[in-house]
Formats: structure tokens, sequence, C-alpha cells
């Protein structure tokens, strides 16, 4: 399922979790990983000089500069790479959301592997970076699934054996349902499908009794069975649960108590085409949280 994987790097310590991750996949399913790395903005006019994405710094490139940054990443991975048979050094220049995606729509991945942005490193484990920031451009816009690992615990991938797909009913909840379901027919793994009905959506939004949320919480249970149900031929090890509360909150907490190894989710419906490269907050805190990788759909 996954046969080619993109992996962008900027090989430093923001990206070890997500390389741990993404070589242990290609291990797994034998795949063939493009490690891409981007060397710098480009400076103005014809300058050979580009503003390097780690160091802030002008630097000539050239194909000796580029031989050396190809080496030095072969070095940095110089353990995880025996973990696959197939792989690609491509280094290139330009802004990094532009040049991943346009990556990803000239050799078309199955799975884009990214860890956080340096931008946060040296930064509270729970800050993602401002709108507008590669990931969230990147996720936005993506034409494949992006996997994120943001956080250490994320890191130790083994095989799949739970998957928990959360939902909020959204069209684009509808494509990663479906890519949640071939991926549990794939690798015959657990899928457990969850709501976090949401008993405040604003200050202002009215307080529910509890016999309110609970009647709510089955209705969404009746329509779950109905959307969804029919749809999972081929996968008989399955849950679906319906909790109450702070959505990424729950959606986490839900994902730690059935020992998920992915979420699987989608943009928030509140947020669906957004101009902007602002992610919806439910996503993006489930991203910085979540103790296993997170597996985005936009499209």
């Amino acid at each position: 399922m996954f046969k080619k994987i993109l992996f962008a790097t900027s090989a430093t310590k923001a990206s070890d979790h997500a390389a741990r991750v993404a070589f242990n996949i290609s291990n797994l399913y034998n795949s063939h990983m493009n490690i891409l790395h981007i060397l710098g903005v480009p400076s103005r006019g014809f300058s050979q000089k580009v503003t390097d994405v780690k160091t802030r710094e002008k630097v000539e490139v050239d194909d000796e500069y580029i031989a050396w940054v190809k080496e030095e990443i072969k070095t940095y991975y110089a353990e995880l790479l025996p973990k696959t048979k197939s792989y690609e050094i491509k280094t290139l220049i330009g802004y990094p959301h532009r040049e991943i995606l346009r990556e990803i729509r000239k050799n078309k991945p199955d799975l884009l592997v990214m860890g956080r942005s340096t931008e946060s490193e040296g930064s509270p484990v729970y800050k993602f970076g401002s709108a507008g920031s590669t990931l969230q451009r990147v996720i936005k816009a993506s034409d494949c699934p992006v996997l994120l690992v943001n956080r250490p615990a994320a890191s130790f991938w083994g095989s799949i054996t739970n998957i928990v797909f959360a939902t909020d009913f959204s069209k684009s909840s509808d494509v990663a349902f479906d890519f949640a379901c071939k991926l549990a027919r794939n690798i015959n793994c657990e899928l457990h499908i969850f709501h976090a009905q949401n008993i405040s959506l604003t200050p202002e939004s009215e307080i529910f009794d509890q016999d309110t949320i609970e009647q709510r919480m089955r209705e969404k249970l009746r329509f779950f069975r109905k959307k969804y149900v029919s749809k999972m031929e081929g996968i008989d090890n399955y849950s679906i649960e319906v909790w109450e509360g702070v959505p990424y909150i729950e959606i986490v907490k839900y994902a730690r108590e059935k020992f998920a190894d992915l979420i699987i989710m989608a943009q928030d419906s509140k947020n669906p085409g957004s101009t902007t490269e602002e992610l919806g907050s439910n996503i993006k805190q489930v991203i910085l949280r979540a103790g296993c990788p997170v597996l985005c759909m936009t499209k």
C-alpha cells in the first residue's frame, strides 16, 4: 500500500522522530523512499546564493555543495538507511512548502512523512508554528496523505494493529474514512471509528443539560452505524464510539485508551477549502498532542 514514500527532512533534530517512522514504514512495506531536503530560499536576481533553511546564512550552491549536502544527509541517517532497500536523496532550491508540493505532484507518492517545523526547535512541545508555516501549507494542499510525527512518543512505530479514525461527518472525513477502510483491509488490523460530541462550540453557545447531551450522542451513534457500517465490508474487527467533550482532547484520550498506532482524520469541517494556510484547531491540536503518528487527509 505504501510503495512510494516521500520523506521531507530538514536533516535536524526536528525531523528525527519522523525519520524513525519513515524508515520503519519503508522496511515494513518494502517501499522506495525519496528523501527530500530543501537547500534554501533563492536570493533575488541570478545569484547562485540561497538562504539556508537551517542556518539562515547565505551559501553558494554549486555541484560541489550539493554533493556535500547529500553526503551529510547520508552520514546523518547512517543508522537508519539500512532499513530501506531502495532510496534516493534529492536536494532542491526554493520555499520548502512549494518544493514539497511540487515533488508530490510530480512523483505522486503514496505517503508524505514530515516532522515538526524547524522553527519550533528549542520551543515548547505544543508550539505548532505560525499560520502559513511549511507544515500547515503542505497539509492543506497535499494531493497525498500526510503523516505527521510531532512528538517523541509517536516515533515508536511498528506494524499497525490499531487505527483510530476520528470523524466530524464532513465530506473530507468521508475521504479519510475510505482511506482508513482501505488500510484496515490491506493490513488486517482493528479499526476504531470515533466522534467527539462538542458540548460547547463557543463561549456564547448554549450549555446543554446532560439528558440533551446523551440524547444527541445516541442520535450520532445511530447516524454513525447508518453512514459507515454498510461501507465496511471485509472489516470484521471494528468499534464505533461517541464521546462528549472537547474534540481534540477526546480524540487523543481515545487513541491512548485503544493503544492506537495511527490516527486518521481530515481537515476540520468548519474550515473546509479555506483559502488561508491555517489548519482547523482540532486537527492541529491532535497533531501536537497525540502519542502516535497522525495521518491527515484534505482531499
